[in-house]
């Protein structure tokens, strides 16, 4: 047998490498391709190594045929050594290449012309660096809160109404109206309430007793689109809820069939108590059934109530209105009036969405389909002016009944303001200076704002401690806060509202809960502790007092220049009666806001006393 031919180019060698930098490991490999190149001009060494190889098999291959098996092992042995020694000179030429072209490259620099790097560094950054620059921006639009332009501009809501403007000297007898309203109810309005008009009822009944009763008498099926829309934007106090129920009972005083055609919507329980009790005195002797409905009230009685007995008239909040509507306990398709009583406040709530569901229930099951198919009624002391939620409302030809002012909000007429300035310094000792205006009055009923229930519920037991303790006159100091029940709470409003001053000031103590929907109309003073957050809610807060054309004082304690100046920017929406624009009295202020020695260490002695019971949980 014949060995078996060796072939030294597929040997393969397992020697160990020799170790090169990576660096350099990386040059030899960018540069293999030039080396290449450079090896075209000459035969390579593996070409003529193989060459000779050829020929020497050629020689060997016709003597070597009957050889041993051992003569090939040692010329395998040959061959190895022969190409290691090829290897190594490959990597002697590859250093030449490298180092023949790092030659090249310097003669080639020589020939260039000389350059400063340093100079052409100073004179790039020379000429790059530029000062910084601000980016033009549009002109700042300023909002100037003053003038006609800047009202227009809020009321923007409703320069599509019909304005209808009244004042101040807008007051009649009631007995003027004796040819357009029923002889019971002239009757009812005389006994339970007045004898004159305030504006607001003039001004309402003067443009919409006089459609009703034409329509009423010729046709019902127009009613709705004859009278329009109503807007109100009255002060406190003024009347809104006597203004709006007059015509609803006279509209509704000569039904044969009881259907629900009106619905009253108020932001809370308080409020449907009040218009509840305006109502039922109104419509005495016209067989009219005036229904409410509350949270306290259980769901399934008032459904089994409504489906038995549907009432003329419901007065309801937003949550409970949904719930019914959504059990079927009553239907819109009679209805024919819709009011909203404090509606910048109703818009605000989200309960369930009741708005949209009480518009997309109107329009799927109201009979009358055409547009203005129901009279909304919407009243408030700060009506509204986001467009988006009158919208929402689908008014039709709407009348806005205002005040003949440039401004947006206006406060009750006699109502006498008394701004009091607070040295930040001595802003510990606000509670002693609360005290201090407190006794300044005699024989008063006074609502005391607070910011937060904790503030509440801090402030009262301070005020009691220290007229313990013998500081200033007795007061006798209440407190409505959610540490009270709901009952409690109620007793104690009550109790506010029916107690003699005679003797002591009656003090309520309260957050902005009791900012709207209290009707007592002997509260002398408002105190405003703690600042209100808007506009709006400085003319609720105020509304309080000075209500039904009488007199009544407004405090507000204004710590440091940050409250002063959110003061300056709350007053600018508000319309005050001339001779009634608050006054800033520097005497007043230096009597109030200086504490004496004594009381400065009494007033120390009650709060640590106060401190030591929350810790000991008494």
């Amino acid at each position: 047998m014949f060995a078996v031919r060796f072939d030294p180019s597929e040997a393969e060698f397992n020697e160990e490498k020799p170790l090169v930098p990576q660096k350099r490991a990386a040059e030899s490999d960018e540069d293999s391709d030039e080396v290449q190149e450079s090896e075209k001009e000459s035969p390579k060494p593996e070409e003529q190594e193989d060459d000779l190889e050829d020929k020497s098999e050629e020689d060997s291959g016709e003597d070597s045929k009957d050889e041993s098996e051992s003569e090939s092992n040692r010329e395998f042995e040959k061959q190895k050594n022969a190409e290691i020694q090829d290897t190594s000179e490959l990597h002697s030429k590859k250093h030449d290449s490298v180092l023949s072209r790092f030659q090249q490259t310097l003669k080639l620099q020589e020939k260039l012309p000389h350059t400063d790097l340093v100079a052409e560094k100073e004179e790039a950054s020379d000429t790059e660096a530029h000062p910084l620059e601000q980016i033009p921006q549009p002109a700042k639009v300023r909002n100037t809160h003053s003038g006609e332009a800047f009202e227009e501009r809020k009321s923007i809501a409703w320069r599509n109404t019909t304005k209808v403007y009244y004042d101040n000297q807008m007051v009649k007898p009631f007995t003027s109206y004796q040819n357009q309203l029923q002889p019971r109810l002239l009757a009812n309005i005389q006994q339970y309430f007045s004898q004159d008009t305030f504006p607001i009822q003039t001004v309402l009944l003067d443009n919409t007793l006089p459609l009703l009763n034409f329509t009423l008498g010729v046709t019902k099926k127009n009613l709705t689109r004859r009278v329009g829309d109503i807007l109100v934007n009255a002060s406190t106090g003024s009347g809104k809820t006597l203004a709006y129920s007059i015509p609803i009972i006279e509209a509704l005083s000569k039904r044969t069939v009881n259907k629900l055609r009106v619905l009253v919507i108020v932001p809370t329980k308080l409020l449907i108590g009040q218009v509840f009790d305006t109502m039922s005195k109104l419509a005495q002797g016209t067989g009219l059934i005036i229904s409410i409905s509350k949270l306290e009230n259980s769901l399934k009685e008032e459904h089994q109530k409504f489906t038995n007995y549907e009432p003329d008239i419901l007065i309801v909040t937003p949550g409970r209105l949904v719930d019914h509507l959504h059990i079927g306990s009553i239907t819109m398709k009679n209805l024919m009036m819709l009011v909203l009583d404090e509606a910048d406040h109703l818009l605000n709530q989200s309960f369930q969405n009741w708005s949209t569901e009480l518009m997309n229930n109107i329009k799927s099951h109201k009979l009358d389909q055409m547009p203005g198919n129901v009279i909304k009624m919407v009243f408030s002391a700060t009506l509204t002016t986001n467009t988006e939620k009158l919208h929402g409302l689908y008014l039709y030809n709407p009348k806005l009944f205002v005040r003949d002012s440039v401004k947006l909000y206006n406060l009750p007429d006699k109502l006498q303001e008394y701004n009091i300035n607070v040295p930040t310094a001595k802003s510990l000792y606000k509670p002693l200076f609360l005290l201090h205006v407190l006794d300044k009055l005699h024989n008063a009923k006074v609502l005391v704002f607070v910011k937060s229930n904790e503030a509440s519920l801090r402030l009262a037991p301070l005020l009691t401690t220290m007229i313990e303790k013998g500081i200033g006159a007795s007061h006798n100091v209440l407190s409505v806060n959610s540490n009270n029940t709901k009952s409690e709470n109620k007793s104690l409003v009550h109790q506010f509202a029916i107690s003699d001053t005679n003797g002591s000031n009656q003090i309520l103590i309260t957050t902005d809960l009791m900012s709207r929907g209290i009707d007592i109309n002997d509260i002398t003073d408002v105190i405003n502790y703690d600042p209100p957050i808007s506009s709006q809610q400085y003319v609720h807060r105020c509304g309080r007092t000075a209500r039904a054309l009488g007199c009544g004082n407004a405090h507000n304690l204004l710590v440091g220049k940050g409250e002063r100046t959110f003061w300056t920017q709350i007053e600018k929406d508000i319309s005050r009666n001339i001779g009634y624009e608050p006054i800033m009295s520097t005497e007043q202020d230096e009597l109030i806001v200086n504490v004496s020695e004594n009381e400065n260490q009494v007033y120390k002695l009650c709060l640590d006393s106060l401190r030591s019971q929350k810790n000991t949980g008494d």
